[in-house]
């Protein structure tokens, strides 16, 4: 498989998705129409992941009035993302955040993306931004353990 570049279409996916404890199929098609900024995470709970959604965090009612959304996703159970979206910050939670959870347990979703360490069944922190039409604008992809820049 090639690396996806800026200009490609964006690789569609069905995942089970968690936000506000609520668990859903989300697909990368049913946000077609808005801008996408698909955030790949190693670990919950992990040392840089909490910080990375930290910084975040002031810019989410932003991300709704430019009409774009915004899917985290890892490899990680959704049993993990609904105990690490509920955990207090002091805890290195996301304390109800409100951003969505997305779970690719087997990879399947980061492999495609370019994006899967298969040797430890995880993501590279990485960023996309997908344009209304699905297309990809630009990316990040950052080595373990460093963070990318959400700011």
């Amino acid at each position: 498989m090639m690396a996806l570049v800026p200009g490609d279409l964006a690789p569609d996916f069905t995942l089970d998705s968690v936000l506000d404890g609520k668990v859903e199929s989300i697909s990368l098609s049913s946000m077609k129409g808005k801008y996408v900024v698909l955030i790949f995470y190693p670990v919950d709970f992990g040392y840089v992941t909490p910080t990375e959604f930290y910084s975040l965090e002031p810019l989410l009612e932003t991300f709704s009035t430019i009409n774009c959304d915004l899917l985290a996703i890892s490899t990680e159970h959704i049993s993990s993302q609904i105990k690490y979206q509920a955990t207090p910050r002091a805890e290195a939670g996301l304390n109800s955040m409100k951003i969505r959870l997305a779970s690719d347990p087997t990879g399947d979703v980061a492999e495609k993306y370019g994006v899967y360490k298969e040797e430890e069944n995880i993501c590279f922190s990485s960023n996309f931004i997908i344009d209304p039409e699905g297309k990809i604008l630009t990316m990040e992809k950052c080595d373990l353990p460093v963070g990318c820049n959400m700011g």
